[in-house]
């Protein structure tokens, strides 16, 4: 009898087996090493479980433009999750041109579903008169936070945007620090006035009433703690990085250690 620990140990053997195919096309001289590094960042899955057929689409020239393979998969990945894509299995679709069709068409007929779920995908940890924090989980929410309720540059329009790159229209910074190295972004904007007063009598200027903390996963903090990294940063709203003990203080003044 096939139990749920004997399943998911199979699943978990067919993606390292799928991962070890993918390496093998690059000890073969058939993938680059450059190419198979930028297609395992390209994968939005915390698994990488995609890098195999993508590796195998790329050596058989199905798909020559590592922008448009990645922005397909992420595209692919997010319908995959709602449950709108015919095959779950990617493996189904022998080749990119397949997978590509079906993904077009589900943006042609489902765009505002796709779209503004991935754009509202996003926690709301505390909203009072002291702070709003919010956590985004995609690139789409993280940039629709950062053009709203933490946008703090002037532009040349006359509107404000955001200085951190996890806000960007392109999604790579994002993607990169959220999927691959799996941190946890928290956004925090100070509302009350006396918070605010309390920083500057404390030399944090009016960039730090807007902050960008971002904090490892559980097992990532492990090992930062074991080998005593830091496993917290921030970025104030110039998106200048400040750590350690400066945060912490900054994290004491807004009561929130």
């Amino acid at each position: 009898m096939r139990t749920k620990d004997t399943i998911l140990l199979e699943e978990a053997f067919l993606l390292t087996e799928k991962i070890a195919t993918a390496k093998n096309l690059v000890q073969q001289g058939k993938l680059s090493q450059e190419d198979f590094d930028s297609i395992v960042n390209a994968d939005p899955t915390k698994q990488k479980k995609y890098v195999g057929w993508m590796s195998n689409q790329w050596v058989n020239k199905n798909v020559t433009d590592i922008d448009t393979l990645r922005n397909t998969i992420e595209e692919y990945d997010s319908f995959a999750n709602r449950g709108k894509v015919k095959n779950k299995d990617i493996y189904k679709y022998k080749i990119f041109n397949d997978l590509k069709i079906e993904v077009d068409h589900l943006n042609e007929t489902g765009q505002d579903i796709s779209v503004k779920d991935l754009e509202n995908d996003y926690e709301v940890i505390r909203d009072d008169n002291n702070l709003l924090i919010m956590s985004p989980h995609t690139h789409e929410a993280s940039r629709k936070l950062g053009l709203s309720y933490f946008a703090y540059r002037d532009c040349e329009d006359g509107k404000k945007d955001s200085a951190w790159c996890t806000t960007y229209k392109a999604p790579n910074h994002f993607n990169d620090y959220y999927y691959k190295h799996n941190v946890t972004f928290y956004y925090i904007k100070v509302k009350s006035p006396e918070l605010i007063e309390k920083l500057k009598t404390n030399n944090f200027g009016l960039e730090y009433t807007i902050v960008a903390v971002a904090v490892l996963d559980q097992d990532m903090s492990k090992k930062a703690v074991e080998k005593s990294y830091a496993n917290m940063d921030a970025y104030d709203a110039k998106d200048i990085q400040f750590k350690g003990e400066k945060l912490q203080k900054y994290l004491n003044i807004i009561e929130l250690m």
